[in-house]
């Protein structure tokens, strides 16, 4: 095979491998950054249980403070009716303490309530806390695994680029330009020809191309898609099992002939042996 195009064809694909490396590490943050996009809904879980928890809270203080307020009405309520001097003035004071107290009840009633959801909120903040630390703990896994795959193709890549600087060496610039063209443009420069085409684009060669791309001996191009093409004979199908000979009309003739002759031999023998008896037959005694 032409040293050149040998070259060639280990280069694509090492230039092929190069590019997907390259493309994985480039694509690390994006992919940690998706990876830590699984932890949002176990995040949203438990500042949700939080500020649950945090309004219960500012609840039951406002109404501890409703409480307080009432109880002090009360009192004042009281210490008035102790000083008024008619039964309408007193009624409407005690009607004041009944409403006070009243509210005063609704409003433990309420705290009840609140404690209630606590209890609810403080459980679903300790599950979602346990669920974003199970699945935290899986994501910096996953994070890690990410890094030392990224270390790993980094690793991958620096030796690539020795093997690519050293196949480079020694081809010729025409050809490795219109290679690197290539690559650039299609993203792949070489191609395999098998039963006279491209396999590329397919497109059918001429006999004396195909002869010659067969002979893996110099750099040609397809002239269709500007590939530089080469032949690998063990992708040739093998050559189909050679068919029985056939008998000719010749032949056939000749056996017929022969067979004819046969037969005829065996018609004149019997005739002559007739002709024998009947003579016999006839001949007088001396």
């Amino acid at each position: 095979m032409n040293a050149d195009l040998e070259k060639l064809i280990a280069l694509e694909k090492i230039d092929r491998e190069f590019v997907r490396l390259t493309e994985e590490v480039a694509a690390l943050p994006k992919r940690v950054a998706q990876i830590e996009h699984k932890l949002a809904d176990d995040k949203a879980a438990v500042e949700e249980a939080k500020a649950a928890i945090k309004n219960n809270e500012a609840s039951r203080r406002q109404l501890e403070a409703d409480i307080q307020g009432f109880q002090q009405k009360i009192v004042k309520y009281r210490e008035q009716s102790a000083k008024v001097k008619n039964n309408d003035e007193y009624r409407a004071l005690m009607h004041e303490v009944e409403f006070a107290e009243k509210e005063i009840r609704t409003c433990e009633d309420k705290i009840l309530d609140l404690m209630t959801g606590l209890e609810a909120a403080e459980k679903a903040l300790k599950a979602a806390e346990a669920d974003l630390k199970t699945e935290g703990a899986a994501v910096e896994k996953e994070k890690d695994e990410a890094r030392a795959r990224t270390a790993e193709d980094e690793k991958l890549l620096k030796g690539l680029g020795g093997q690519r600087a050293q196949l480079r060496t020694g081809v010729a610039d025409t050809t490795m330009a219109h290679y690197d063209r290539l690559m650039r443009q299609r993203k792949s420069a070489i191609a395999e020809a098998r039963d006279q085409r491209c396999q590329s684009c397919f497109v059918l060669m001429r006999p004396q191309v195909w002869q010659e791309v067969a002979t893996n001996e110099q750099i040609i191009t397809c002239s269709s898609c500007a590939r530089i093409l080469y032949y690998d004979p063990s992708h040739q199908p093998p050559p189909a099992p050679p068919e029985p000979p056939k008998k000719t009309r010749k032949k056939k003739a000749a056996a017929a002939t022969i067979a004819a002759d046969s037969a005829a031999e065996t018609a004149a023998d019997a005739g002559s042996e007739e002709t024998k008896e009947s003579e016999s037959e006839t001949t007088p005694t001396q």
